[in-house]
């Protein structure tokens, strides 16, 4: 009990135990659970504030309420976290001033990581410590599999940590990719996708962001962006980028649509630029099919090209 708080299992024991019977001298926790040293555990409890002295009868422990020795220790774990976030305040200017050695640039804000696993391991790192949202601009190359970026981000929505996901119309194309978003999507992330991103892109909390740098088809440094302006700009910039995309709604993912032509993953690739045979090979159908739809779906929309078809798509709500 409270194990995940900071309480040990013999604490547990011993709170159970006062839970249970009300009130015990230290001889009487003893008897009930012979193989612990009672005393010092109660003395660790009560220096936690879940246990307390009996007034009027020091000898005698009693267990504070379960409600409220959970909102103890609760407290005191974020006022740790509030502390351990000062504490790195003056080790962080001493790790930034080790690192102008390592070329990092005079504002101390933009930290060059290089190395693929070096890259590999912060991503995970920083994942590690999201607390609410992180927004990506998805595009190749990458540097892990993609089952290895699935398993992250089933990780932290786990910890309710929300994902934004922008999909460049290059990555929507790799073949299984979509079938790879839509679960994704399925599981919470909001996604959406345009024909293209300037760049890619991690944000952590709005904290924190990783900017890839690719060489030769192959992301192998980063740049590590602290609070800054720079920071500020790439938040604008995925904002921006964002309220322009194509969504994949909920009914992209709902196992097809009743109505093939407007079905919205057909609805969401075309509007992102993709090619009747990308289409074609992601939605698993034949290219004839899709032109078909296609055209249908134009002469719905009264659209000319295949752009306003996408357009309309979205002014309608088929999106």
């Amino acid at each position: 009990m409270f194990e995940h708080l900071g309480v040990t299992p013999e604490q547990s024991r011993v709170y159970e135990v006062l839970v249970r019977v009300g009130t015990c001298t230290v001889d009487e926790i003893a008897a009930e659970l012979p193989d612990l040293a009672a005393g010092p555990v109660v003395e660790s409890l009560a220096a936690l504030g879940l246990v307390q002295r009996r007034s009027g009868d020091p000898a005698v422990w009693q267990a504070v309420a379960p409600d409220l020795a959970v909102e103890m220790l609760i407290a005191a774990r974020e006022d740790g976290h509030r502390r351990a976030r000062a504490e790195a305040l003056p080790l962080m200017e001493l790790y930034l001033r080790g690192r102008d050695e390592q070329h990092q640039d005079d504002s101390g804000m933009v930290e060059v990581v290089t190395g693929a696993g070096a890259v590999r391991d912060l991503w995970v790192t920083l994942l590690a410590g999201a607390r609410t949202e992180v927004c990506v601009l998805d595009q190749p190359p990458y540097v892990s599999p993609p089952e290895d970026h699935v398993a992250l981000e089933v990780d932290t929505r786990a910890r309710q940590v929300q994902w934004r996901v922008i999909y460049d119309r290059s990555s929507v194309e790799l073949p299984g990719r979509l079938a790879e978003i839509v679960h994704l999507v399925a599981a919470g992330e909001r996604a959406r996708v345009t024909p293209t991103l300037p760049f890619k892109l991690g944000l952590v909390d709005a904290r924190v962001a990783v900017l890839p740098i690719a060489s030769d088809g192959v992301v192998d440094k980063v740049l590590l962006i602290r609070p800054s302006a720079l920071l500020d700009v790439l938040i604008s910039t995925f904002d921006l980028y964002w309220d322009r995309g194509i969504p994949f709604t909920p009914r992209s993912v709902a196992g097809g649509a009743a109505d093939e032509v407007a079905d919205p993953q057909l609805l969401a690739l075309l509007a992102a630029g993709l090619t009747d045979e990308s289409i074609a090979r992601q939605l698993g159908l034949a290219p004839r099919t899709v032109q078909r739809r296609v055209r249908q779906l134009m002469d719905r929309s009264g659209a000319q090209t295949r752009f306003q078809a996408g357009v309309q798509a979205m002014r309608r709500g088929w999106l």
